[in-house]
């Protein structure tokens, strides 16, 4: 029953590109689910909040921090809403250049999608040296919590920021058919990881009466 799932999904992916003048070459790995938690976890939502909340919050203070918030989330929104879009009506790999080619005056095709696909390579560089970043000092600041002797350098960040990446081009190089399931579990672990600094936070903050007394 999988393998006939798969071959319609497989017959279903080549006709699709072949109404787009283009011929299947890519496997499929991700289903919906897998997808799904990858776009999920790609937003960093919780974990980017957590982490830069007290920027907004020492320049805006706290309407700052939440109408900023508000703000924010519905420009992505309408980001997302377009590309959405855009993924529905062309589903190809190469996402925005092609996009641009598809809707760009014929005049400007060309040197526009060029732009475009640059820009978008630039920004995905950008994202792993963020995210890596941003999760190799995540992990130095647990270690730290964990341990008040132990104090950080920033070149220990960086060597746990290569770690991070390093494990990341392995899991990709070497066992990219367990990566659907990596993302599933990494989804999962979003999702628990959220749920337990909530609850942390609404059990160990001092309510508004404890701290008038």
């Amino acid at each position: 029953m999988a393998d006939g799932m798969q071959s319609s999904l497989k017959q279903s992916d080549s006709a699709t590109l072949a109404l787009l003048g283009k011929k299947q070459v890519l496997k499929r790995r991700f289903s919906f689910t897998s997808l799904f938690a990858f776009a999920v976890c790609e937003l960093i939502t919780w974990e980017t909040v957590l982490a830069l909340f007290s920027q907004a919050f020492d320049n805006g203070g706290p309407a700052g921090a939440i109408y900023g918030f508000i703000i924010a989330w519905l420009s992505t929104m309408s980001v997302y809403t377009v590309i959405s879009e855009l993924a529905s009506l062309a589903p190809i790999a190469g996402g925005q250049y092609y996009w641009v080619y598809m809707l760009a005056p014929p005049r400007y095709k060309t040197v526009c999608s060029y732009a475009i696909g640059w820009l978008t390579s630039l920004a995905w560089i950008a994202t792993v040296a963020t995210e890596t970043l941003f999760a190799g000092t995540m992990i130095q600041g647990a270690m730290i919590i964990d341990n008040p002797d132990y104090a950080g350098t920033k070149w220990q960040g960086t060597l746990l920021t290569w770690a991070v990446i390093t494990g990341c081009v392995l899991i990709n190089v070497l066992i990219p058919q367990w990566l659907p399931r990596f993302e599933v579990f990494i989804l999962v672990f979003h999702i628990a990881g959220f749920f337990a600094i909530l609850v942390t936070l609404l059990v160990v903050t001092p309510t508004l009466g404890t701290h008038a007394s």
